[in-house]
C-alpha cells in the first residue's frame, strides 16, 4: 500500500511537469521562431522480487516515475509572409548568430532592424553575425552631392552625412566561424562613375546612295552620309559623345562596298555665341543647334562589305576621351570558321536602308544608394540608381552537430553546449558558405502542432487524474488496515 501511495504521489507530480511543458507550447504557438519541449519520463528504480537465477523470468516491481527532462522538437515551422525588407526565414536547417558583449546566441527568428548606427540588429538590440565587404569604407565627395544627400541639424550646427562606398562585387565568402562581427548598413552608399572603355556597335548601312561628280575633284562622290551617335561617361560622370559618320566611297565596286568613318568624341561645352569664331578642328557644332561641343578626338578609319552586306575588315581608329583610351567594335569581321560573322556588328544589307541594331558600352554613371535587400545565399545586395549593385555583407547560418543539445534561454532564443558541439559553416571547393537557403519577406512561425498539443494535453491530465486517483485508493486502503485493529 505504501508503494501505491508513493507511486501515485510521484505520477502527480511528473504528470504535473508534463503538463506545464505542454502548456508553455501551446502558450507560445504565435511566437515566431519558437521550438517545441518535448517532456520526457522515466521509471524510478525497480524492487527486485526474485532473480532469474531462481525463476525463468525476472520479477521486479517499479517504483514510480521520475522527469526524464525535455527534448527539443527542431521541425520547421510554417513560413508566413512579412511585409518587411529585413525579415527573412532559414529554408531549412541552421540558425542566425547574434551577439550581445561576448556572449553568442542562435535562433531561428530572422527578424532585423537597422539601428542608429546602421548596424542590423534584433528587437532585443543584439547584433546580427555575418562577413562584411572589406572594400566598404568611407569616401569623399563632392560639396554638392553631400547636400543631395542630406544635411542634419545637430547640436553642433549643420552636419554633412558620412558616405561610404564599395566594389561592385556581388558575393562574399563568409570568413571563419569565430571571426563574424556585427554588419553595418551605411544610409549613404555611392559608387563613382565608370568611364567608358569598350563600345559594341551595330548598325546596317543604307546602299542605296546617290552619288554625283564633285566639280573640284571631277570623282564621283555620295550626296549622302549615314550618320550615329552613342553616349559616353567620363571619368567624372559627365557625359560625352561618340559621333560616327560613314560615307560611301565610289565608284562602287563589284564585289561589296567600302565607306570611309569619321569618329569624334564631343563634349558639351555651353551656348555657341553667334559673335565668336571657334576653330573647326577644336569646337563643333550641328546644323540648326547653339550647342557648342568641344573635339576631344577626331578619327578616321574604313569598313569593307561583301557583295551580301557582311563585313569583311573593320579599320577602326584608336580613340581617347579625354585621356581615357576608348576600344570600339563594329563585330567580327567574316569568316567561316565562326557561326554568323560578318553579321553580328555592322552590316551593309541592300533594302534595309539605314538602322542602328544594337549599342552598349561599360561606362556606368555615378549610383546612389536606393535600397538594400538580402538574396538567397545571405548576400546583402546594395541596389544603386546606375542600375548597378553591390552585396555589402553575408548574414553568417551557423550549425552544429546536435542542435538538439543546444541550451534554451528563452522562447526563440538559444546558447551552444557542450551537448550541441560548437558552431560551425559548411565548406564548398574551400569556402565557407551558409549551406541552406535564405528566403526573404518571410518569418518561421512556431513548429508547435495545436492539435497534437491539445491531444498530449489531455493524454497527460488522464495520467494525471489516474495518478491522483491511485494516491486516494492507497489513502483508503491504509485507513481500513488501521481500522481492523478496532
Amino acid at each position: 500500500m505504501n508503494t501505491s501511495f508513493y507511486n501515485g504521489v510521484a505520477g502527480v507530480k511528473t504528470q504535473q511537469f508534463g503538463i506545464d511543458t505542454w502548456s508553455d507550447n501551446i502558450a507560445n504557438v504565435n511566437t515566431y521562431g519558437f521550438k517545441a519541449n518535448l517532456p520526457e519520463f522515466s521509471t524510478q528504480f525497480s524492487q527486485v522480487l526474485n532473480s532469474a537465477q531462481n525463476s525463468p523470468t525476472s520479477d521486479d516491481m517499479g517504483l514510480g516515475v521520475k522527469v526524464q527532462g525535455t527534448s527539443l522538437d527542431l521541425a520547421q515551422g510554417e513560413l508566413i509572409d512579412s511585409d518587411s525588407n529585413f525579415d527573412t526565414a532559414i529554408n531549412g536547417n541552421g540558425w542566425y548568430g547574434f551577439k550581445n558583449g561576448n556572449q553568442n546566441y542562435f535562433t531561428k527568428l530572422g527578424s532585423f532592424n537597422k539601428d542608429a548606427d546602421g548596424n542590423l540588429v534584433n528587437e532585443n538590440g543584439e547584433y546580427l553575425l555575418g562577413t562584411t565587404n572589406a572594400a566598404l569604407k568611407p569616401t569623399n565627395v563632392s560639396q554638392s552631392k553631400l547636400e543631395s544627400f542630406g544635411q542634419a541639424y545637430t547640436s553642433d550646427g549643420l552636419q554633412n552625412p558620412k558616405v561610404f562606398t564599395v566594389d561592385s562585387k556581388q558575393d562574399i565568402p563568409l570568413g571563419d566561424v569565430n571571426n563574424q562581427t556585427k554588419i553595418n548598413l551605411p544610409d549613404f552608399l555611392y559608387i563613382p562613375a565608370n568611364p567608358t572603355k569598350n563600345i559594341t556597335f551595330g548598325a546596317n548601312l543604307n546602299t542605296e546612295v546617290e552619288s554625283e561628280i564633285d566639280p573640284t575633284t571631277n570623282q564621283e562622290v555620295a550626296i549622302s552620309s549615314d550618320h550615329f551617335t552613342t553616349g559616353l561617361t567620363n571619368q567624372d560622370g559627365s557625359k560625352s559623345i561618340l559621333d560616327m559618320t560613314f560615307t560611301k566611297q565610289f565608284p562602287e565596286q563589284d564585289t561589296g562596298s567600302l565607306w570611309n568613318g569619321e569618329f569624334k568624341i564631343l563634349k558639351d561645352v555651353g551656348q555657341k555665341q553667334s559673335d565668336v569664331s571657334y576653330d573647326p578642328t577644336q569646337y563643333f557644332s550641328y546644323p540648326n543647334s547653339n550647342t557648342l561641343y568641344q573635339i576631344f578626338d577626331d578619327q578616321t578609319g574604313t569598313l569593307s562589305f561583301n557583295g551580301t552586306g557582311a563585313l569583311t575588315n573593320a579599320d577602326i581608329p584608336s580613340l581617347s576621351n579625354d585621356g581615357i583610351p576608348i576600344t570600339l567594335s563594329f563585330g567580327t569581321p567574316l569568316d567561316s570558321t565562326i557561326p554568323n560573322s560578318g553579321y553580328n556588328g555592322m552590316t551593309a544589307i541592300k533594302g534595309l536602308g539605314s538602322e542602328t541594331k544594337f549599342v552598349s558600352n561599360d561606362g556606368k554613371d555615378e549610383g546612389i544608394l536606393e535600397k538594400y535587400e538580402i538574396e538567397s545565399n545571405g548576400n546583402i545586395k546594395a541596389n544603386f540608381s546606375n542600375g548597378t549593385s553591390s552585396s555589402v555583407g553575408k548574414i553568417a547560418i551557423y550549425h552544429f552537430q546536435n542542435e538538439g543539445g543546444l541550451q534554451k534561454i528563452n522562447s526563440n532564443m538559444f546558447t551552444a553546449s557542450q551537448n550541441s558541439g560548437k558552431a560551425f559553416f559548411y565548406t564548398k571547393n574551400g569556402l565557407n558558405v551558409n549551406g541552406n537557403s535564405i528566403m526573404t519577406g518571410k518569418l518561421e512561425d512556431s513548429n508547435v502542432q495545436t492539435s497534437v498539443a491539445m491531444t498530449e494535453l489531455i493524454i497527460i491530465q488522464k495520467a494525471f487524474d489516474a495518478s491522483a486517483k491511485s494516491i486516494t485508493t492507497s489513502d483508503e486502503m491504509i485507513k481500513n488496515a488501521i481500522n481492523m485493529k478496532k
